[in-house]
């Protein structure tokens, strides 16, 4: 059983959570909290396991609960009808982030995901699902900002990065380099992970550690046995690799088909 506790300064939606939580069966509703003060009060006091959070609030709002919280704090779910705080909601590795207004489903997902991570007995850890969280949180932040967003993890802080503008992906030992106009972000990622995650954005995999974005490509060079030379808009160039002449064929149909 999971001990909850709700903070949230409309009473709608205390109300709406409080029917939610007491109908799951397997979640213990402690109180629900009308503000940041009262609900750090609450949380030292009673020491719930999970609290679904509001950020926008009086005098403290979710982000300044956990900050006074300091290390010791519970697992939060943050319930907001703002898409703008996403990114910052990963950074103190909230459980999940539920846009107002939610359903049931995406209550018990995020009531599973919960169950997941508290099941473990750790502190609040890294996710094992961290890139499905950067693609649900970008997602959001699309919504916001009418464009298509990477979210990266660069030193200890994350990134929006406008997916349109990044010119290729290169592999740079255990790291990867993220080449947007007038600046290269380094980050601890695979190239994989990032390739699934700009699929559908025109990016393509043209050799074993380089992913470019087919709308920075000046030019295309032949050289031997079927390879290319790839020109990019910032001035650098990338030779395929055997592996991925299949991809590159597809680029080059693609292009003879739009001619």
């Amino acid at each position: 059983m999971i001990r909850v506790l709700i903070v949230d300064d409309e009473p709608h939606a205390r109300q709406k959570l409080s029917h939610l939580v007491q109908a799951a069966g397997d979640l213990e509703l402690l109180g629900a909290c009308k503000d940041g003060v009262e609900a750090l009060a609450a949380i030292r006091k009673q020491r719930p396991d999970l609290v679904f959070l509001d950020i926008q609030m009086p005098e403290l709002d979710g982000f300044d609960v956990l900050k006074s919280l300091g290390g010791k704090r519970p697992y939060v779910i943050f319930t907001t009808a703002y898409s703008e705080y996403a990114a910052q909601a990963f950074e103190v590795e909230a459980v999940d982030y539920l846009l107002k207004p939610f359903d049931v489903t995406r209550f018990e997902r995020a009531v599973s995901r919960a169950h997941r991570l508290i099941g473990g007995g750790d502190a609040i850890p890294a996710t094992s699902d961290q890139n499905a969280d950067f693609d649900r949180l970008a997602s959001l932040l699309d919504r916001h900002l009418g464009k298509a967003r990477l979210l990266v993890k660069v030193g200890s802080g994350i990134r929006p990065v406008d997916v349109a503008g990044i010119f290729y992906v290169e592999s740079e030992g255990d790291y990867l380099q993220i080449a947007i106009a007038g600046e290269r972000l380094r980050i601890r990622e695979r190239m994989k992970d990032i390739e699934e995650r700009v699929a559908d954005a025109g990016f393509v995999r043209i050799h074993r550690s380089v992913l470019v974005n087919l709308q920075h490509v000046r030019e295309m060079k032949p050289k031997k046995h079927g390879d290319y030379e790839f020109l990019m808009a910032d001035g650098a160039h990338f030779v395929s690799g055997a592996t991925y002449r299949g991809n590159v064929r597809r680029i080059l149909e693609q292009r003879t088909h739009h001619s």
